[in-house]
């Protein structure tokens, strides 16, 4: 990474692979399904996503065809039908429909955990928060909002020893941009480099099938960016963008 010293402090096994036909992806994608069929999974599925990808990293699944991982999406939809309302309305699925599919579906294969939302208590303490579940090896689901559809957050890539804000993808064959307004995604690891004096945080995320990171600098900033520390949009800001927690009892 730029020949400075890094830190990874991550799951232990391999993430969640799925095998589209074409390419191993890291971790599901909403857009497996397309805009002529089930349009509304593939604009607001994210966080039917990050659940499921969860769910199957604690189960030991670390490879999934296409194919089963739509199937477990439509469970998940069967599971909590008013999701499929919300959905439609373009609301996404409520985080404690999340929390609750992970610990049944960990249930069903004889792992008992409890997963929370961990959030409230401020920005701050996000950071410490994930990097202990990921030295338990467990991965966080990572919720960003902002009130201000104007405000995003970007994600990198790493490339070639260098994050960058900009890529070719191979699979659109295509330059492309990536960033966010509102979106869940799954967290698999933070890196943490000293940066002359200064701590560099890096987390490493699972989002549309594949690896990104966040600079957790600029996450603070996108949170508390409405206009001043008092504004109340920063309050709603900082109480969506959360974190759900998962722990083996």
């Amino acid at each position: 990474m730029d020949n400075i010293p890094a830190i990874r402090i991550g799951i232990k096994d391999k993430f969640v692979s799925v095998n589209d036909g074409i390419f191993r992806l890291f971790g599901g994608r909403q857009e497996f399904f397309s805009e002529t069929y089930r349009p509304k999974i593939s604009k607001y599925g994210c966080g039917i996503v990050a659940a499921i990808n969860s769910y199957l990293y604690i189960a030991q699944v670390n490879q999934i065809s296409k194919d089963d991982f739509m199937t477990l999406v439509q469970d998940y939809l069967d599971m909590y039908p008013t999701s499929k309302i919300l959905l439609n309305l373009g609301v996404g699925v409520l985080p404690w429909q999340m929390s609750s599919y992970i610990q049944r579906k960990c249930k069903s294969v004889n792992i008992n955990v409890k997963a929370s939302w961990r959030g409230r208590e401020g920005v701050g303490s996000l950071y410490n928060k994930m990097k202990a579940a990921l030295l338990e090896d467990m991965p966080v689901i990572w919720a960003f909002y902002n009130l201000k559809s104007s405000h995003r957050i970007q994600f990198y890539k790493y490339i070639d020893g260098k994050f960058k804000d900009t890529y070719f993808d191979e699979q659109a064959k295509e330059h492309k941009y990536d960033d966010v307004n509102s979106h869940y995604v799954t967290v698999t690891g933070i890196i943490e480099r000293e940066n002359n004096g200064y701590l560099e945080r890096w987390v490493e995320i699972s989002s549309w099938g594949s690896k990104y990171y966040v600079n957790y600098d600029e996450y603070e900033t996108f949170v508390r960016n409405a206009g001043g520390i008092l504004n109340p949009l920063n309050l709603v800001n900082a109480y969506c963008s959360n974190i759900l927690i998962i722990k083996k009892r």
